[in-house]
């Protein structure tokens, strides 16, 4: 069997191709075939007439001649029968009269000629032996009669040849008058047909095409009357609805354009399209016109578009083939083939005027085969810009933070007196500034000071990495520079026009200073109170604590706030520890801290780090879900551990929790062997030694020792934990002096 073979349509331009030759209008065509009709018809029906014509003229001398051979062979049976040649010879003679006589042959029956007359053509002895008949030839008519007795015997043959000549030439005559007869009817009915078919089709057809014409150069009003109701004029009435529905459809297209070329031009992406050749279109939105400029016009390499490199360009080359690669590949495969496109680039406009464009490919099928691909790049140069900026401000912060650290763990005292002499100074470049204005022009010397206030805030601040401090200040030394110079050549520094540019940076400084003070603490670990901090000898401190052991009054109060650690102290290793603790465990968690200035007594403080630390260990082992198990629950992947620190008048309290699965009390009595329905017991299995939930002994709990560690530790000192029961969701502990434990109720 043969395979069909899909023969693809002649393309648009082929048949325009073809249609380049001689142009041959349709009323041509109908003439000529009218012509070639009529001209087939009238040669057809002249062939006939002028045949027929022949044929009654050759059939009229066929009869006359064989009346006449009959007559005389009539005549010639008497002088064959008694063998008289000479009567026979005498009949013959008789036709010498007849001038279309050829010639004349008499035999007898011993087939020898009897009498002649003319001069007969030879070999006619073959024709005689046939017997009666008559044969019609081009230019001769022969006619054979046997002479008979009247007992029927056969006495001889009798030959007649006549000449046709007279007949031809008649006949050629009435051919003449019938063909010129014929060609005067045929060019009348060709010139009849051919002014009703021009009439009638060829200018309501002339005037379809002129009207098709105009539409296609747009004009949308042409309409087309023809005035008939046959064919032509239905072709007519369906061409004017069709200009009708192109009309509207235009109409459509145009507001649906309209409406995609406003939303093209009002997307942040610059859009444009390319064919297999990697050369742009027409379409270009607005944005990819301000991106690219000129390079987005039609006719451009999409990879000029974004590269503007040569041949030589990596970049250009790699997408050269990957566009050679996409056009070939099918529609399914384009997703796979569009992770290899460019998703980035940064193109040149002008001179230090770079963008950074996001780049999308999009395919514009047709069929299953890939017809266009759209290129949406995004410009992301603000956003890259604010990135990078982001990242330089975080990375600045970062070293902030990291400095302000090593100054917390060597003791902040020198940073703190540095932001108190700091602000002093500002206080009196301000007044500087202020008294020069009100008295007229600065003198050199207030400048002079003002300078170097300036050049030691700057050197002091370099010193502490505070380079976003050191660069205002340095900003304003150098106003005050230029204005110390003019100075010199006017008589005097005027204050007063330059009031504002130098309490305006003066101000930034203020306010950099600030940023730095906010900077040093959020570093510490006691928030603001390492502002009010000094470091005194912990000896000196335990032995106040003794000479005042037991007295109230203002002094061992101070005694007392003196011993006091701040809460956020106690707590400072623990933010680095728990992220480490929960990622052995597959974990994530991470520690939030509240009330840090709060003072914490120091016998509390003694303990409270390893009370906090068995704390956030049992939360990590037994309450912080692994991170599926807390996305399929709802929660962030990232548990939360909240130490937080009350001020309560006289002692504070502290709480510690979390945001895990809770408690369950149930699965911890029926481990200790209780009845679970004895709510204190089963609280109180919590910080009974050698009791957990865990099966296996880990890194962090399962053997049943840190609560209760912890509790020993806090009795130890006066105070106690307990885990509070009234929450629904996650573990809270709280922990407060023993006399403000909460009263136990309903028998508990």
């Amino acid at each position: 069997m043969l395979a069909p073979v899909a023969v693809s349509p002649p393309s648009p331009d082929r048949q325009r191709a073809r249609r380049a030759g001689v142009h041959v209008g349709i009323g041509v065509k109908l003439a000529a075939a009218t012509v070639a009709v009529l001209t087939s018809v009238t040669i057809l029906v002249a062939n006939h007439v002028i045949q027929k014509t022949r044929d009654d003229l050759v059939s009229a001398k066929a009869n006359a001649a064989a009346m006449m051979a009959d007559l005389l062979a009539g005549a010639l049976t008497a002088p064959l029968d008694f063998g008289d040649r000479d009567a026979a010879q005498s009949d013959l003679d008789e036709l010498r009269s007849n001038r279309a006589l050829i010639g004349a042959v008499a035999w007898g029956s011993d087939a020898e000629p009897v009498a002649r007359v003319g001069q007969p053509p030879e070999g006619l002895s073959a024709f005689t032996a046939r017997g009666a008949e008559n044969q019609v030839l081009e230019r001769e008519i022969r006619v054979a009669r046997p002479v008979l007795r009247d007992d029927g015997r056969r006495l001889g043959t009798l030959v007649l040849v006549l000449s046709l000549e007279p007949e031809n030439a008649a006949f050629a005559a009435a051919r003449r008058d019938i063909l010129e007869y014929a060609a005067i009817v045929g060019a009348m009915t060709a010139f009849l047909l051919l002014a009703f078919a021009r009439w009638q089709i060829v200018r309501p057809l002339s005037r379809l095409v002129h009207a098709a014409r105009r539409l296609g150069e747009g004009d949308r009003t042409v309409r087309v009357n023809v005035g008939t109701s046959d064919e032509l004029g239905r072709l007519a009435d369906v061409f004017n609805g069709m200009s009708a529905a192109i009309l509207e459809r235009e109409g459509k297209l145009e507001m649906a354009t309209k409406s995609l070329r406003e939303l093209f031009d009002n997307m942040r992406e610059a859009i444009v399209a390319f064919g297999p050749d990697g050369r742009l279109g027409s379409e270009a939105s607005r944005q990819a016109r301000q991106i690219f400029g000129d390079r987005a016009e039609a006719g451009h390499h999409v990879a000029e578009l974004l590269y503007g490199g040569g041949p030589l360009c990596v970049e250009s080359q790699a997408l050269r083939q990957w566009i050679d690669v996409a056009f070939d590949a099918e529609l399914d495969d384009f997703p796979e083939l569009a992770e290899l496109a460019p998703r980035e680039a940064w193109i040149e406009r002008a001179p230090g005027d770079r963008r950074f464009l996001r780049l999308e490919f999009c395919p514009i099928a047709s069929g299953r085969k890939i017809a266009r691909i759209m290129l949406l790049a995004t410009d992301e140069t603000a956003l890259r810009r604010l990135e990078e900026s982001v990242r330089t401000k975080d990375e600045e912060h970062a070293r902030q933070i990291a400095a302000m650290r090593r100054l917390v763990a060597g003791g902040g005292q020198v940073f703190v007196r540095f932001i108190e002499v700091s602000r002093e100074r500002l206080a009196r470049c301000s007044e500087l500034l202020q008294g020069g204005g009100q008295r007229g022009p600065a003198e050199p010397a207030e400048i002079d000071e003002l300078l170097q206030l300036l050049h030691t805030m700057k050197g002091e601040a370099r010193s502490f990495d505070l380079e976003r401090l050191a660069d205002e200040i340095m900003t304003l030394e150098g106003e005050l520079a230029v204005g110390k110079a003019r100075a010199r050549s006017e008589g005097g520094l005027s204050v007063e026009g330059s009031s504002a540019s130098f309490r305006s940076r003066l101000e930034r400084v203020a306010e950099e200073l600030t940023r730095a003070q906010e900077t040093f603490v959020d570093a510490s670990p006691v928030g603001r109170v390492v502002l009010d901090q000094i470091t005194v000898r912990r000896t000196d401190v335990a032995r106040l604590d003794e000479l005042v052991g037991g007295q109230d009054g203002e002094a061992a109060e101070i005694v007392r706030r003196l011993g006091a650690r701040p809460f956020g102290e106690v707590l400072a290793s623990l933010a680095e520890r728990v992220p480490r603790w929960a990622e052995k465990e597959g974990k994530r968690a991470r520690v939030e801290i509240d009330g840090r200035e709060v003072a914490i007594p120091s016998d509390l403080a003694r303990v409270l780090p390893g009370v906090i630390i068995h704390l956030a260990r049992n939360a990590i082992a037994h309450g912080i879900e692994r991170p599926d198990a807390r996305a399929r629950t709802g929660k962030p992947e990232i548990g939360v551990i909240r130490a937080t620190c009350i001020e309560d008048r006289p002692l504070p309290t502290i709480v510690v929790e979390d945001d895990g699965q809770g408690i369950d009390f149930n699965a911890l009595a029926a481990t200790a062997g209780v009845d679970p329905s004895d709510l204190r017991e089963a609280r109180e299995l919590l910080f009974a030694p050698g009791v957990s939930t865990m099966g296996d002994v880990s890194d962090l709990a399962g053997r049943g020792i840190g609560l209760s560690a912890a509790r020993a530790d806090l009795l130890s000192i006066g105070w106690l934990i307990e885990v509070d029961t009234s929450r629904k969701t996650g573990t809270a502990f709280v922990i407060r002096p023993h006399a403000q434990a909460v009263p136990r109720r309903n028998g508990e």
